[in-house]
């Protein structure tokens, strides 16, 4: 998703979700404001990417946040729908949710590590 500086939504990869394009992005998802906004703001303000997890409508995503001029791009993973039809439902697939987060962060922490041990074998030669 592509948003302007006014947080109006100039373009989606989505299908499901071009009937958005044209309009303003917490129009389109209500209720969304206070989960993603300090991030995307934050996006803006620093000029650097953010990724960050959060719930909303049902599912588990990751999300990255990169700032492009005066526009914000933006990548969406779902990692999981959560089960909210029962107590038992809702604990298991925030427990599964939580496993897949934590998979991908080990992960994220490894790639750096072999990037700095890159750089640092690049300098030594």
């Amino acid at each position: 998703m592509v948003l302007d500086e006014d947080y109006r939504i100039l373009h989606v990869g989505d299908p499901m979700v071009r009937e958005h394009v044209g309009r303003n992005l917490w129009e389109a998802f209500p209720h969304s404001r206070p989960l993603f906004e300090p991030y995307y703001d934050q996006a803006r303000r620093t000029g650097e990417p953010v990724e960050f997890v959060q719930f909303y409508a049902g599912y588990v995503a990751r999300i990255r946040a990169v700032p492009m001029g005066t526009q914000l791009h933006l990548f969406w993973e779902h990692l999981d729908r959560i089960d909210t039809l029962t107590l038992e439902g809702l604990r298991d697939s925030i427990a599964h949710a939580l496993a897949i987060v934590e998979e991908q962060e080990a992960d994220l922490r490894r790639e750096q590590a072999r990037t700095r041990l890159r750089v640092v074998d690049a300098d030594s030669t």
